[in-house]
């Protein structure tokens, strides 16, 4: 599916975690505004927000590991710009560019284009 960015969007993380299949991580708060998101802290350092069904949590849900590989890279967009959007998840498409590039974009800031356009 195709869809046109209709509000711009400037991601507020700037470093995105990148996360491997097995790799543990610390957990934080989930996502008020984006539910079933949570704050997660690498080994290394890097936090990002992820997904909760990426997660295999600890019994105390502190700790978890990653169940697949994950990044949680936000495209900065502009209006007009199109996407393919790869699929959906909590509010969010990951998507990719026409240069190839991927990464993750609110739903709300973007619209279906049409087939025939």
């Amino acid at each position: 599916m195709k869809v046109v960015v209709i509000t711009e969007h400037v991601s507020e993380y700037t470093d995105p975690v990148f996360l491997r299949k097995g790799e543990q991580v610390t957990l934080g708060e989930t996502d008020d505004e984006y539910p079933n998101w949570i704050f997660a802290t690498s080994v290394s350092g890097t936090q990002g927000w992820v997904p909760l069904q990426y997660l295999e949590q600890s019994a105390c849900k502190t700790s978890g590991n990653m169940l697949c590989d994950y990044d949680s890279l936000e495209l900065n967009t502009k209006s007009g710009e199109i996407l393919t959007v790869q699929f959906e998840l909590h509010d969010w498409y990951r998507v990719t560019r026409t240069n190839a590039e991927v990464g993750w974009v609110p739903v709300m800031t973007v619209q279906s284009v049409p087939v025939d356009a």
